[in-house]
């Protein structure tokens, strides 16, 4: 394996994920295989010393003394002698003493092993408390009991007893080495198993991970596969997947944006360099230079309303993240929105007409939204009403209080449109209808999306032969105690 391979696999989370998870069962193995081995050990030897003493007073009960306390044998019946007691008699050191330690009578064992060692204060202690005791000879560990018999006079002698357990050290030795080799495999094991299962686990991130590759700005459209793990993994889709959404948006809305710019802006900005050079071609009277003023004016004007309504629809179009919705007073909006329009109606005499059903309270008047965009909403309404209404005429604005909703209804005296004529234009920009006046057609379908964007709706009706009437409804914000 190459060292840049290498490299990249000790990087990756599924070896993080296994050498962590390897790392802490290696931890817990070996502190629980010290534990039971400690535990083994001790059961060892306390089950060593049990059959020890077990041994030593079944061997008392062949212990025969004379009145004297002089002649001591074991008289052990030979079938006995083939058993082992658990221990066999053989393979086994016993000495016989009196209360102050005197040799009465031993077995032959080793050279090395003069005597079984002796403690003179053990018989002063109760119960014999350390009956036990271990002790090294000719290389060999052995592990020896104290036992106090009386003999047939009522004489109190001590029967010593000791077993080489060599024996249980090599399986204690052996039992150390099998944890020793059994440990590592166990965690080795353990670690593939782990890498495996991670692997697995982690398989779904890596589609996640090969589909993100595959995307670009060209196809924002694409997604991630929709992951039915129920859990973080089908989360982290989830997430990728409305982050590809909100990007998508964000780029269709820039793309939009340039290409809207680039083809609307065009006709104003030509119409105004046509305009500069007729006007300087030759000399002007002072007449032609105020008409050639107030033309270029109205471009300019139609320029920047342009340039203002296609940055609504880039910032609506964006998503939801951009603005802040609060309680907003439809009264105060619209009579501020009116009110900047007003300059705009007297030009043609035309009055504004503002009315409030008397059945409102003040909370009735408040809808949650943005301000800004509720302002360009009314605004592109009013605009085009004044815009398409006659001289001299009357536009009337009402606010209606509805069950479960607010309507603010607008009403103007122009030459309106049919309603199927309505529904192109709200639905497609640059769209206009049969008037020859001049706009950028995007008043309505700006309108339109940012009443969607408030979860309202904008209804249009032809009261007459003529006129229109546009209603703007509005759902009742919740009431919180």
């Amino acid at each position: 394996m190459s060292l840049t391979r290498w490299n990249k696999l000790t990087k990756g989370i599924r070896f993080r994920i296994t050498l962590v998870y390897s790392t802490l069962f290696g931890l817990f193995l070996c502190v629980f295989a010290y534990f039971l081995n400690n535990q083994y050990f001790m059961s060892s030897r306390n089950d060593f010393d049990s059959s020890l003493i077990n041994y030593a007073i079944d061997l008392s009960e062949h212990l025969v003394i004379d009145s004297s306390g002089f002649n001591i044998a074991f008289k052990v019946p030979n079938s006995e002698i083939k058993k082992a007691f658990p221990f066999i008699l053989k393979e086994t050191l016993y000495s016989v003493r009196d209360l102050k330690g005197k040799v009465l009578m031993k077995s032959f064992g080793p050279e090395s092993i003069k005597e079984i060692p002796y403690k003179p204060n053990l018989p002063l202690k109760h119960d014999y408390t350390h009956r036990f005791l271990s002790f090294k000879a000719n290389q060999d560990d052995f592990r020896a009991v104290n036992l106090k018999i009386t003999n047939s006079t009522g004489k109190e002698m001590i029967l010593q007893v000791a077993s080489n357990h060599k024996t249980i050290l090599e399986r204690e030795r052996n039992h150390t080495l099998f944890t020793i080799f059994i440990v590592p495999i166990l965690i080795l094991f353990s670690s593939l198993f782990s890498y495996f299962i991670s692997g697995n686990a982690l398989g779904s991130i890596k589609s996640l991970t090969d589909s993100a590759n595959q995307i670009a700005v060209q196809n924002l459209s694409l997604r991630v596969p929709r992951l039915n793990t129920g859990d973080e993994v089908e989360e982290l889709a989830k997430t990728l997947n409305h982050l590809l959404e909100r990007l998508e948006t964000s780029f269709k809305a820039q793309e939009n944006f340039v290409s809207n710019a680039s083809h609307q802006l065009n006709t104003p900005l030509a119409i105004i360099k046509g305009e500069l050079d007729v006007l300087e071609s030759k000399e002007r009277s002072p007449d032609e230079i105020r008409r050639f003023h107030q033309s270029l004016r109205e471009e300019l004007e139609r320029l920047i309303e342009l340039v203002k309504n296609m940055l609504l629809i880039s910032r609506v179009k964006s998503g939801l993240g951009q603005f802040v919705f609060l309680p907003v007073r439809l009264d105060d909006l619209l009579v501020t929105t009116s009110t900047r329009l007003t300059p705009k109606a007297r030009e043609k005499k035309i009055t504004i007409r503002f009315n409030i059903e008397e059945n409102f309270s003040a909370s009735d008047l408040e809808v949650l939204g943005e301000k800004q965009l509720l302002d360009a909403l009314f605004e592109n309404i009013l605009d085009n009403a004044i815009k398409y209404s006659p001289e001299e005429s009357t536009i009337q604005i009402n606010i209606k209080n509805m069950a479960q909703n607010v309507e603010v209804w607008i009403e103007d005296q122009g030459p309106g449109l049919d309603e199927e004529r309505f529904e192109q234009i709200i639905k497609n920009r640059f769209q206009r209808g049969p008037s020859t006046l001049p706009g950028s057609g995007i008043g309505l379908f700006l309108a339109n999306k940012i009443a969607g964007f408030h979860q309202s709706e904008i209804i249009y009706k032809r009261p007459g032969v003529t006129g229109s009437l546009f209603i703007v409804r509005f759902g009742k914000m919740t009431k919180t105690t």
